[in-house]
This record gives C-alpha cells, structure tokens and sequence, in this order.
C-alpha cells in the first residue's frame, strides 16, 4: 500500500480510543488521523473510505456485536475486532456476519498493527481466538438469535419480569414473549434446551449474551 492505512476505531472506553491510534502510529503508517466513535452509528455518519475499522464488541449502548459487523461491513469496511471479550460464542456470531478476525486488548502493538495490515489486505487474521470461534460455528452449538430476541434474553434472564421487558423494547407483552419463545425453539433445536430462567441465565453467558460477573 503506498499511502498509509485508514483505520476507524468504535471503542466507548475514552482512554482506549484515543490511544489506539497513538500506539498504532508506531507500528504501522497511517493516513491522516484515525476516526474515533463511540457506536457504529457514529462512525457511519463521521468516517469515509476506509481500510480496516477496529470493533470493540461489547459497547455501552447495548447494540448486537453481529449487527454492528454487518452495518461496518455493508459499508465496504473490513472489520477486526479488538477485544477484551473472549467468549467464542459471541466472536463466532461476528464472525460469522463478516468480521475478518480478532485481536485481544491484551496482546501487543505489533500484533494488532499486524491484524490492521493483513485484514486491509483482504485477509483473515487467524489466531486462537478465531479457530475457537470456528469451532463453535462448525458445532452449531449457538443458536443464531435475532437482535430483538437477544435483547429479551438480556433483559429476562437477568430478572426482569417480562411486562418490564416489554416496555424497554416498546412492544406488547404478547409480542416480547413470542420473541421468548422463539429463543427456546432455537436452543431446543440446537440440542442445549431452556427450561427456566436461571437455565436462560446461563446460556446467555456461554453464548456471551450476557457480560460474566465481575465484567470478565
């Protein structure tokens, strides 16, 4: 590549974002300053033209880590995520909606800078992340949940009743418990069956619906 890379970052966590692009800078010429956004909308409507955007999955306003994939990627932007998530699960949904690889917050400048070069050249960046990953999606043992019910299995395993869930997504209780019961007809046919809430509970954290306690 004769000019530099055109990296986006979307990370809600300030002193992450802003230094992502310092220690970038180090390892890996860049072109011009890195676009730095809170939610993938962000970046959508402030970013233009370019190579590789760093996705953190986990974001504050909730947003389905495989949706915001798909929107980066319906844009023509590579995605890598960048992570302190490691839940394969949830990295095999990604994955699966298009993200080229990922790399954890933990590891080194050079390896991220790495990432940056081989996804901008229209690679997958493997790593032992990504084979765990694979290895979920070759099992099928994560049920592939649209946005609104892994929205209802955040809010209901955690406790709340579902007249309450309905209300935080806008629809009618009959509407939010058809979107449950969609959910346990993909975990039965996934051979992983929910039967109560606190069986829910735990699949959402196998399948990284949910943070673990603790935010691990």
């Amino acid at each position: 590549m004769s000019r530099g890379f055109r990296v986006g970052v979307v990370d809600d966590h300030p002193a992450i974002a802003a230094g992502v692009p310092v220690g970038l800078r180090d390892h890996l010429p860049l072109d011009g300053e890195c676009p730095v956004a809170s939610t993938v909308r962000g970046l959508l409507e402030t970013a233009r033209d370019l190579d590789v955007v760093l996705l953190d999955i986990r974001l504050q306003d909730r947003s389905a880590p495989a949706d915001n994939v798909r929107r980066l990627v319906a844009r023509g932007w590579p995605v890598l995520l960048f992570t302190q998530v490691r839940q394969p699960a949830v990295v095999a949904a990604c994955l699966q909606a298009g993200a080229a690889g990922v790399v954890g917050k933990h590891e080194g400048w050079t390896t991220l800078a790495a990432a940056v070069r081989t996804v901008a050249g229209g690679e997958d960046h493997v790593n032992a992340d990504w084979a765990a990953a694979l290895r979920v999606l070759v099992e099928g043992r994560a049920p592939a949940l649209a946005p609104r019910e892994a929205q209802v299995v955040n809010l209901y395993s955690t406790g709340l009743p579902m007249k309450s869930v309905a209300r935080r997504l806008g629809v009618g209780e009959e509407t939010a418990k058809e979107y449950l019961a969609r959910v346990k007809r993909k975990y039965l046919e996934a051979g992983r069956p929910v039967h109560t809430r606190s069986e829910l509970y735990l699949r959402a954290l196998e399948d990284g619906l949910l943070d673990p306690p603790g935010g691990v």
